[in-house]
Formats: C-alpha cells, structure tokens, sequence
C-alpha cells in the first residue's frame, strides 16, 4: 500500500504461513462438521478425542480455533485476520482435532505379533486336521491302522522283537456303506455332550459381543436379542472349539459328503478368538503397553475393541484358508471378501445424559452411533496382518506336510480363449444356476430336519426325532447313495484332481448323475448336524459340471460338423479345450456364485495352476456365475443372500437367529 513500507521477505513468508495454517484449522472443523456422523465417518473414532459431558448435553459445540495471539505472539498481525468460531450441532460425539491414539505404535506392534502367532498356530492346527482325518479314513477305507500289540505269552520276556502289530481294518468288519452312519453316531455322541460354536456369521456376533463386554459396556438390545452367549469367563470355550474339530474330523475321515475347508476357517477363527479371551495372552500383551485408552469415550473405546478383534479373527479366517489349500492370497483374498461382508455394522446407543435447566431434570434423546461398520481394506495394518497371518500359516504347513496342493492340475492349453469365452460365459450362467439349486436344496433339507417343511406326517416325524439322532439319518443317506455313486463320498480331492488331470474319464450321463447326487448328499449332510463346509464340495459340483458341459459341447461340435462339413474351416468347429480346462472354469465359478466371492475364486485355482493364461476365463465366468446365482435366487423369491447360511459353514450348527428388521 501507498504510505507503507514493505515488508521484508521473511515476514510475509512468515504471514502466509500463519495464514494457511489458520486457514488448515478452519477447514479441518468444516470437515468434522461435514462428515460429523459418528462411527460413519472414514476417521476412526480412536483417533479424535471425545465431546465432553456438558458439550453433549448442551447439543452444539462451539470450537474456537486458535487466536492470533496464540500462533505467534511475536508477530502484529491485523485483527481481521483473525478466525471466526465455528459452531455446529453434535449428533453424535465428533471432534474438529485428529490426533493418533495413544500407543498407536504398540497397538501395532500387538495387532503384528497376534496375527503371526495365529498363523503359527493354525498352520500346526491344520496339519494336526489333515493327519487325524487322514488316518481315520486309512483305518475305515484303507489298508488299515498298524498298532502295536503284546503277546502275553511272550510278557515275562519282553524284548524289542517281541512286540507284535495288528492291522485295524474295518472295511472287512462292517460293510462300506455303513461307514459314514459310524460317522453320524459318533458326531451325535458329540452333541449330547454340549453345544458347539456356529459358523462365520454367527460367530462374529459372538466376537462382537464379547469385545462389548470387555470394555465395560452395555451392548445393544438387538445384539443381545441375537446371542444369547454367556460371558468369556463363564464358558469353556476350548472344549466347546475342540468338540466340533472332533466332529469334524469323524465326519469326514467316515466319508460324509462334506469338505474340510470350512472347518479349517473356523479353526483359525476359534484360535484368534482364545487368544483374545485368554487372561495370561493378555498378560503378556501388556510388554506392548496399555492397548486401552480410557481418555476416550465409552463409544470410542467399544468401536476400537471391536475393530481390533474383527481383524484379529479376519487374520485366523485368512490363515485357515491359507493352510487349507496351501494358498495364502486366497486366504487374504478370503479375508477381505467373504469375510468382510459378514462384517456388519452395529447401532450402539449412548448413553442417556441428565440437562438441568431452571431445575428441571430433562433427558437428551437417544443417540445412536454405528460401530464396526469400517471395512477392512481401509486400514493399512489391518492389510499387512491379514497377510502376515496367510504367509505364515502356509508357510508352517509347508513345514510340516510338506509344499503339496491340495488341486493338481496337469499341463493344458487353452486353444482359442477369445473364441470360446462365450462358452465360458455360458458355463459361468449354468454354474450360477447351480449354487442357487443347491442353496434352495439346502435351505429346504434344514428347514426338513427341523419339522417346518413337507406334509403334516413328514413335520410330525422330524419334530420328533432328537437333535442327536439327525446326523445319524444324513450319513446313512450318504451311505445308500454311494452304492450307486461311490464317489459322492469324501475321499479328498481324487475325483477332482482325476478331471483337472482328463485321468478320470466318466461319460456324460454319469457325470450329470454324480453332479445330482453330490448335490443332493452335500446340502442334505450340511442341514443334519453333520460338521464340515461347503467350500470343498462347491469346487467339485463346478468341476464335475464343467467336464459335462465339455462333453456336451464338444459332441455337439463333431455332430454339427459331420452334417455340415463345410463348417470345418472355422477354428471353434476344429475342437475346443481340453476338458481339464472347462473343469477348473467350472469349479471356480461354483464357488464364485455360492460364496460370492469371484476374485477369491479365480486366484485360488491361478495359486494351484500357476498358469497366467487361465486367469482370463476365470474371471469371466466367475463374474457372471456370482450375477446369475443373485439374480436366480431373488428370482426364486428365497431369503435374501445376505442372510443365507449355506455359504457360511452354519446352516445346521447356527445358534441364533437374525431379528426382524421389518
């Protein structure tokens, strides 16, 4: 200006600085008051400090940002400069400040070291698994059990070439078909002892609880009206966790028509989840500091509970699949997909609070925040520990059964993958059709077993019969029809593998025949009591539907090429690939359409091929079978897909039911 002299160069730098942070300052507040909406906001709640009593019961706060005065006393800088206050209306307790939680680093730390010792720990679970399933089965199917046996005539002089062996055999004993029902007996036995965990989603209402009780709080009416769970310290849950990897164990090493996956999810789950309850691992968590910041809000500190402990068992999942199919980006993958959508926000009131005015005792309304809704790709650890759980989990299996896939898969070609993708296309759409069917079967078989469906007489029955006796009904129904089918029963993946490998050739008829029954057993064991997942048995419905839709396709090319020889020139008319290539589509776009999960799907049978070029019509046919599977099921006029347990590994073992939101 005219009459003034210029400031030097360093002042007004120094100005324009003060001035963009008053300017940072006013713009921060606006953002709180722009996505001021709770535990909705994309800032975690641990991260702000909490709205004061008397803020929240006055409903407005007013946050003045810093004065002039308080920036730079030294400098003179005009008055108008100075910020306005800002005020806005607090729904729920917000902030204008962001800072990092206190021991930010050894939460961290913590939430590291957790997830590596959840994948040692589900690796060596899953091994243990696999060996007890693998020697039941020896013992019912196989060449037998060698045990060790004592002559007693030779007692008196026991040496070391004394000791004598017999050969447990039970197949010559009892006929085949009567294993499994040995299977169902045993996993009845099981259920009168006491209760067993449920699957995914029930399991993370549990969790969910828990972390609410462990700050203190009161949980919500709607969760409690969900789970009806005794505290952590009150209940046993190794026995309970154990009970049903014996289940699993006799379940499928007798051959039901279920698959080991699903166990090995929840294994990992229930081995983060004893690490989270356990007062002596919480003991020597401490060495990372104080994980509890009471500073913070009572929603604060049950949003950040929650969250730790959803990520906690998001890692155990993640390992379970990992190890189970010695696949850890599919375990991550599983984490952040299947995993994640049973992630469901939670609506945590406040607390009431008391607003005297004029001697008048009035209450505020009630307020309700949204807690654990963050999904867990947002966070950078919550990546780094699911992954650090995946890699080392495989990574300790590797160790100890060895670097063997649980899919094989031989060497193959796909011929023209640009001409034949609407052929893989059209086997993602049937494939969708078939997880709706199977869903359906499955939702109708449960409904069976507990008395809602089928004629008065057939209702009457099943509400009768004991829960212990269901399991013993599904196995024997596996039983009569592997007469017929030998392979509906569980025998690992040779059936798969056998198709991935074209060394296990079955006839069209026969492969659809399989396709029914497998179906048929699967969702009929599932809905019993019976203890395994789905997640094996998808693979295989896919696999098998894909070999029979080759065998269709390339029938129907060698026939339409004998009537119109002219056509031969074209190269689809010339053959198409192989059938291992359209058994491995086929598998991954079942499991895309029943789990909903086409990313995890694809990268699991790419882990097991190690082939790129198989990545493409995989994607492709994973996409539109997970589209089909919802459209075919709405269109079937079922439970919504968010609130079906097939998928989930709970459909017989759930313990709660969801409360109507209508």
């Amino acid at each position: 200006h005219k009459g003034r002299h210029a400031d030097p160069p360093t002042t007004i730098m120094r100005r324009l600085l003060i001035l963009l942070a008053l300017l940072c300052g006013q713009c921060n507040a606006f953002s709180s008051l722009h996505h001021g909406n709770g535990l909705r906001s994309r800032t975690p709640l641990a991260m702000v400090p909490p709205v004061t009593q008397e803020e929240l019961n006055g409903g407005s706060i007013t946050r003045d940002t810093p004065s002039v005065e308080d920036v730079a006393p030294d400098l003179d800088i005009e008055a108008d400069l100075a910020p306005i206050p800002i005020t806005f209306v607090a729904s729920t307790p917000s902030s204008t400040k962001r800072q990092l939680p206190s021991n930010w680093l050894g939460e961290k730390l913590y939430v590291l070291s957790t997830a590596a010792l959840i994948g040692i720990l589900t690796g060596t679970n899953i091994a243990v698994f696999k060996t007890a399933v693998e020697l039941v089965r020896e013992a019912l199917y196989g060449d037998g059990v060698i045990l060790p046996f004592l002559n007693p005539a030779l007692w008196n002089e026991l040496k070391g070439e004394d000791i004598l062996t017999i050969t447990l055999r039970i197949s010559e004993t009892i006929p085949i078909w009567l294993i499994p029902a040995c299977g169902g007996i045993l996993v009845g036995l099981l259920l009168t002892i006491g209760d067993m965990p449920p699957g995914l989603r029930d399991t993370v209402k549990e969790v969910d609880l828990d972390s609410m009780r462990a700050t203190n709080a009161t949980p919500p009416d709607e969760l409690l009206a969900c789970v009806n769970l005794t505290p952590a310290s009150e209940r046993n849950d190794l026995a309970r966790f154990s009970r049903k990897a014996v289940a699993a164990t006799l379940t499928l090493g007798t051959g039901n028509s279920l698959g080991p996956e699903g166990p090995s999810v929840e294994a990992g789950m229930s081995l983060s989840r004893l690490l989270m309850n356990n007062k002596i691992f919480g003991k020597v968590s401490r060495v990372f500091g104080t994980l509890e910041d009471m500073e913070l809000s009572e929603m604060q500190r049950v949003n950040r509970k929650v969250a730790r402990d959803r990520l906690l068992l998001a890692c155990g999942a993640a390992a379970g699949v990992s190890a189970g199919f010695n696949a850890p980006l599919s375990g991550v993958f599983f984490a952040l997909e299947i995993v994640q959508n049973s992630l469901v926000p939670i609506d945590f009131p406040l607390k009431q609070a008391a607003n005297t005015n004029s001697n008048i005792e009035q209450k505020s309304e009630i307020q309700v925040a949204t807690v654990g809704g963050e999904a867990l790709a947002l966070q950078q650890i919550n990546i780094s520990a699911i992954l650090l759980a995946s890699v080392v989990s495989a990574l300790t299996i590797q160790l100890l059964l060895g670097n063997e896939l649980a899919l094989r898969l031989g060497s193959f070609d796909f011929k023209n993958p640009l001409i034949e993708l609407p052929l893989y296309l059209l086997l993602g759409a049937l494939a969708g059709v078939t997880a709706a069917i199977f869903s359906g079967v499955a939702q109708l078989s449960k409904s069976t077993f507990d008395g809602e469906e089928g004629p008065e007489i057939v209702r009457d029955v099943f509400k009768g019969i004991p829960k212990y006796a269901k399991p013993v009904i599904a196995s024997l129904f596996c039983g009569v029809v592997s007469l017929f089918v030998p392979q509906v029963l569980f025998f690992g993946y040779e059936t798969l593998n056998g198709l991935f490998l074209n060394s296990n050739i079955f006839s069209t008829e026969y492969l659809f025949a399989l396709l029914a029954a497998k179906l048929m057993t699967t969702a009929v064991s599932a809905s019993s009591g019976l203890v395994g997942g789905t997640f094996a048995p998808s693979l295989f419905l896919g696999g098998v539907l894909g070999a029979g839709f080759h065998n269709v396709v390339a029938d129907s090319l060698q026939v339409l090429v004998e009537q119109h020889p002219e056509l031969s020139a074209y190269p689809i008319v010339q053959g198409i690939s192989g059938l291992p290539a359209f058994a491995m589509v086929g598998a991954a776009s079942v499991l895309a359409a029943l789990f909903r999960a086409p990313l995890t799907a694809s990268l699991l049978l790419f882990e097991c091929t190690r082939n790129y070029d198989v990545i493409l019509p995989l994607m492709a046919s994973a996409g539109v079978a997970s589209l089909t599977g919802d459209i075919v099921e709405k269109w079937l006029d079922e439970d919504q897909r968010d609130k079906d347990p097939v998928s989930w590994g709970d459909l017989a073992t759930r313990l709660y039911e969801d409360v109507d939101d209508d």
